[in-house]
């Protein structure tokens, strides 16, 4: 018997379809665009504090109206940044390190404007939007397998993280634009030569991205006891270490990442806790240990402009 069972097994599934909704959008930004985008925290905040200023300032509580609205405040950041910052930097021919630097100014930015946001909503309503409580959705359904109630979140997670998997699927494999954005991936200059329109394919995935990370964060308004503006940054060094797992390029391997960062954090600790009385405030340092071995022993695709591209010698360009 798996130490902490089933709790374990059950915070590990949810954990794993959290990192998975945050985690794939990084990884996909990433490998089109080139950008170690260190704002996408970011856009899982705004989702959860449209979600948060939906139920607190309407008392909204439908998942689907403010997982639609997050979507399209995460997709119009993301697309803002792009237009705004990284395709004037890249006109420049900034350094990949240059552009990094300068997601960290708008990461910092927007955390600080999301305070702002959360005090004026104080202002005028006199509610606690800095520490805002669980939301629970009324198009939820509970459900009961047996005698043992599956909590409505993870519910929520486990079918928006189908969609969202089956979706991304359908578009990267049996759409024009899927292809045009595999092409931009792999081979930026060849893909304008074989014309394709590089920027709109940017514009649309930065939008995609934006809008699925701050999606996720609406499912954590559902699962966190407290929202603060700065939830999204507790969860960041777990997004960041699931997707270098993944090599920034593969989302197959990102959902692997995903999966393995999830049980080392909830089942991992559990064993250490159980037979080496390892509190269990030590979970974040498993993540830690994870991403420097990662960083150390393989690390990611081009990152910071200047780590091996051990893919592309491995396998001749192809992944």
């Amino acid at each position: 018997m798996l130490p902490g069972y089933p709790y374990s097994i059950l915070n590990s599934l949810q954990y794993f379809l959290f990192y998975l909704l945050f985690s794939v959008p990084l990884t996909l930004s990433y490998r089109t665009s080139k950008v170690l985008n260190f704002s996408h925290s970011n856009f899982i905040a705004y989702g959860m504090y449209t979600a948060i200023f939906l139920h607190g300032l309407a008392g909204n509580r439908s998942f689907l109206v403010a997982a639609m609205a997050a979507f399209l405040v995460g997709g119009s950041i993301a697309l803002l940044n792009h237009l705004a910052v990284f395709r004037p930097l890249e006109r420049r021919r900034a350094s990949p390190a240059f552009v990094m630097i300068a997601s960290m100014g708008l990461w910092i930015m927007y955390n600080y404007l999301l305070y702002m946001l959360a005090d004026v909503a104080h202002a005028f309503t006199m509610k606690n939007f800095i520490s805002y409580g669980r939301i629970d959705y009324a198009d939820i359904p509970d459900l009961r397998i047996l005698d043992f109630a599956v909590d409505h979140s993870l519910l929520a997670s486990l079918a928006s993280a189908t969609a969202f998997g089956t979706a991304l699927y359908l578009l990267l494999m049996k759409t024009s634009l899927g292809r045009a954005m595999r092409a931009v991936a792999d081979n930026p200059a060849l893909a304008e030569i074989s014309g394709i329109p590089r920027e709109k394919v940017l514009r649309f995935t930065w939008f995609l991205c934006g809008g699925a990370a701050a999606v996720g964060g609406v499912l954590w308004t559902s699962f966190s006891g407290t929202i603060t503006p700065a939830s999204a940054d507790a969860m960041i060094l777990q997004v960041f270490a699931v997707s270098f797992i993944g090599g920034l390029v593969s989302l197959s391997r990102t959902i692997l990442g995903a999966l393995a960062i999830s049980l080392a954090e909830n089942v991992g600790i559990a064993a250490l806790n159980t037979f080496f009385g390892i509190p269990t405030s030590f979970r974040p340092f498993i993540t830690f240990v994870t991403l420097l071995t990662v960083l150390i022993v393989s690390p990611p695709l081009g990152a910071a402009g200047g780590l091996p591209y051990r893919f592309r010698r491995k396998v001749g360009g192809g992944r």
